[in-house]
């Protein structure tokens, strides 16, 4: 019985050698697939990083037309074959667009991938196959395979997200830094000093000629007799004054409601750490001013040959002498000129009564206003030493028709509810610093703010000066009627800063973030607020994610004080706190409170530091919409 037993173990041993046999073929052809496969997903890898680069390479000349559909097509081809990969073929623009997928291709569709013809705004690229040949795989009946990779992009506008777009609007030539809107219309100015001097006799009565300078022509009216009239006129006390000068002709003359250019004022012997400069006209009773021509200055400078700009009915306006000064700040310290320049203003004579009227000289008659495609664009508004807020109110209109405090408050607390664009200024345009009105007509292709709409977005925003406190209370701290949480609440997001927290406002958690807590790498707040050498390294990309971060439309303006429709030109990047480039920020538990200052239910200064977007992440630098050809500005993105 033994015998039979161990005939059927040898029979199993003999069974088991077929099997492994059989096995190590399969699994030598396994091994042999992988590596071959493997070769074909590395090939992958490159024609997907082909077609990656071609179509973001080439997606710059979206949206496409019948016109540059062929250039698309001979761009996407020379960045594929700059990029080729092993197994390809060479490419032309022509076989993109032939419908022959295997040689790839080139589709263009709407944003929502429907089918188009043109004003195409989305892309798609098909690299051309690219063969990889087998060696060991070839024992499963294939010789080789053909691997092809796509990528989408679509064209965008450019533009901040409408959530984080809060109703107040910043003067152009400011540069970055501190800026402050407050609610008292401006503090006065310093308190005048009186002097006396002697009114000159007038030999020439001043005309604003067509070009805008000013010329002399004889007055027929008779010449007053001299008398020592007090005049009150504002000078700078000792520790206000600094030892540049200011030089040019004075005194410089207009008319009363002229117009005059500018055009050859100097200021010399300015110190090494000064950043900034600006002309400020006083008027002659010291009452108010007028500033004019900021300029950014470079460290060292020394001098500033200002360049022209106009001088209108802001000046004009007010006869008599105005005294004009050169200010120059660095670190939020300003001081005033040695010196000052006179600018008169003449009162328009009055006919003589011994004489007709048509035995007067001709002269050229003054404008009661100045024009506003002869503001150039390149003179910014003053912006030093200001002590009445650097920014304004936006009133801007939303969809719910609420009322105008109730919709500041709505439109602080949870954005903008419409978008906002930059003005583009045809070729054929002077830029100007008025988009016009709804009497007298707007300048073409000005959106004004009047309607709630985003198409098109608003390119002509409406400023004011002055600020509802109530309502920036409102949408800043306790929150709006419809509901939304004030923009600062906690809820909205908690403070991030170490060593800080939350602190509470009408009985409201509100964060306290301030904007030093994010630099890194060494970075600081002057670093950040340059206009050049400014890298993302410098800020934590975070930084977005606080309630406080927010975006301020800039507008052309020929001052603080202009009201009406005005070109928006650009947005800036701002946080909301009373910290400044070299203070830190103050929270004293009652009326100042970290950028926010309040008096009762009210808000009297709002406080925001600027800086440079080149600082923030580039998603945040390029928030997008829809591609918008009137926004004028795009950027290509990967979405497939």
């Amino acid at each position: 019985m033994t015998r039979p037993a161990r005939r059927r173990q040898r029979d199993d041993r003999g069974a088991t050698a077929i099997f492994v046999a059989i096995l190590s073929v399969v699994l030598l052809s396994c091994a042999a697939l992988s590596v071959d496969l493997g070769n074909a997903w590395a090939r992958k890898r490159a024609v997907q990083k082909q077609a990656d680069i071609s179509a973001l390479s080439a997606g710059y000349l979206l949206p496409q037309t019948a016109a540059n559909k062929q250039l698309i097509a001979d761009r996407v081809a020379l960045f594929l074959g700059d990029n080729a990969v092993t197994g390809q073929a060479a490419i032309t623009g022509s076989q993109l667009i032939n419908g022959i997928t295997t040689d790839g291709e080139v589709t263009f569709t709407k944003a929502d991938g429907s089918a188009c013809t043109t004003g195409c705004v989305r892309m798609t690229v098909l690299a051309p196959a690219a063969r990889v040949d087998f060696g060991l795989a070839q024992v499963t009946g294939n010789d080789h395979t053909d691997v092809q990779r796509s990528a989408t992009v679509q064209v965008q506008s450019s533009l901040p997200p409408r959530e984080k777009m809060i109703p107040f609007w910043l003067p152009s030539g400011c540069g970055y830094g501190a800026a402050d809107a407050d609610t008292t219309g401006g503090a006065a100015a310093p308190a005048p000093v009186v002097s006396t001097s002697s009114t000159p006799t007038p030999t020439a009565t001043a005309t604003a000629t067509a070009t805008g300078t000013a010329s002399s022509t004889t007055s027929t009216s008779p010449s007053p007799t001299p008398t020592a009239t007090p005049t009150y006129a504002f000078t700078p006390s000792p520790s206000q004054a600094g030892n540049h000068v200011l030089g040019g002709t004075s005194p410089l003359s207009v008319l009363q409601n002229g117009t005059t250019t500018v055009s050859n004022y100097t200021v010399t012997n300015i110190p090494n750490n000064t950043d900034r400069a600006s002309l400020r006209f006083y008027s002659p009773s010291g009452a108010f001013f007028v500033d004019y021509a900021a300029q950014a200055l470079q460290k060292g400078q020394g001098y500033l040959n200002v360049p022209a700009f106009p001088v209108s009915t802001e000046v004009s306006a007010t006869p008599g002498d105005w005294r004009v000064y050169a200010l120059i700040q660095n670190n939020s310290v300003v001081r005033y000129s040695s010196n000052y320049l006179t600018f008169r203003v003449t009162a328009t004579p009055a006919p003589s009564s011994s004489a007709p009227a048509t035995s007067a000289a001709p002269t050229s008659a003054a404008p009661t206003a100045a024009s506003s495609s002869a503001s150039p664009t390149d003179i910014p508004v003053g912006c030093v030493g200001q002590d009445r807020g650097n920014f304004g109110q936006l009133d801007s209109p939303r969809a719910d028709g609420s009322s105008t405090q109730r919709r500041l408050a709505r439109n602080i607390a949870g954005g903008i509810d419409h978008q906002l664009a930059p003005f583009v200024f045809a070729p054929s345009q002077t830029p100007s610093k008025d988009c016009g009105t709804t009497q007298h007509g707007f300048l073409a292709g000005a959106q004004p703010d009047i309607v709630s709409s985003s198409d098109p977005p608003r390119n002509c925003i409406v400023g004011d000066t002055g600020n509802d406190g109530p309502a920036l209370y409102d949408g800043l701290l306790t929150g709006a009627d419809n509901g939304e949480a004030g923009r600062l609440a906690a809820s909205r997001g908690t403070t991030r800063c170490a060593g800080r927290s939350n602190v509470t406002i009408g009985g409201v958690s509100i964060n306290n973030d301030v904007l030093s807590c994010f630099l890194r790498n060494g970075a600081t707040l002057a670093d950040i607020t340059k206009e050049d050498g400014v890298t993302q390294a410098m800020l934590d990309p975070a930084v977005v994610k606080s309630p406080r971060f927010v975006w301020l439309p800039v507008v052309l303006a020929n001052d603080r004080a202009q009201k009406g429709f005005q070109p928006i030109v650009d947005f800036v990047p701002a946080f909301i706190t009373n910290e400044t480039q070299t203070t830190a920020a103050v929270d004293d538990g009652s009326g100042n409170r970290n950028g926010v200052q309040i008096n009762g239910h009210s808000v009297s200064v709002l406080r925001v530091l600027t800086f440079n977007k080149a600082a923030l992440p580039v998603d945040e630098q390029s928030t997008t919409i829809d591609f918008d050809p009137r926004v004028g500005q795009s950027i290509v993105r990967l979405v497939g």
